[in-house]
């Protein structure tokens, strides 16, 4: 039984983080527990450093955090590795919205990693050249 509150963070460079809270919320009407992380939007934006230590203070005490960045090895998810350590933080490179949406809407009490294991699973098999299958199913029927 999980007795941390889960939250989320989209960290994205720019506005993305911003459109897959958007299509999150008008999909599955989530709530507070989201949290958006858009980095160097301007120049006015806070520096990525200050943003993730004060967005995951709670982490490791009473909350647990999924993180979902846009980029392996680009320099968000580089930040959140340091942000993250010695931290209940639990961090996800290049991910989908049906990722997204099936970890913000697993059942709480789960623990968390057997639901990111799961659902990346079924996130690269959402990841799809639909001109094959098309091709395919048109060689199928021509046969």
């Amino acid at each position: 039984m999980n007795t941390k509150t889960r939250k989320f963070l989209i960290a994205t460079h720019g506005a993305l983080a911003g459109g897959f809270r958007s299509s999150l919320e008008l999909i599955a009407g989530v709530g507070d527990s989201v949290h958006l992380l858009q980095a160097y939007l301007d120049e006015s934006s806070p520096p990525v450093d200050e943003e993730l230590a004060r967005i995951l203070a709670g982490a490791g005490v009473d909350e647990e955090w999924v993180v979902f960045s846009d980029l392996l090895g680009g320099s968000i998810t580089n930040q959140l590795v340091q942000a993250a350590a010695g931290k209940d933080v639990h961090i996800i490179a290049g991910f989908n919205l049906p990722l997204l949406i099936e970890i913000v809407l697993a059942d709480p009490e789960e623990p968390i990693a057997g639901i990111l294991e799961a659902a990346i699973g079924k996130a690269r098999e959402q990841l799809v050249y639909v001109n094959s299958l098309i091709n395919l199913k048109n060689d199928s029927e021509n046969a």
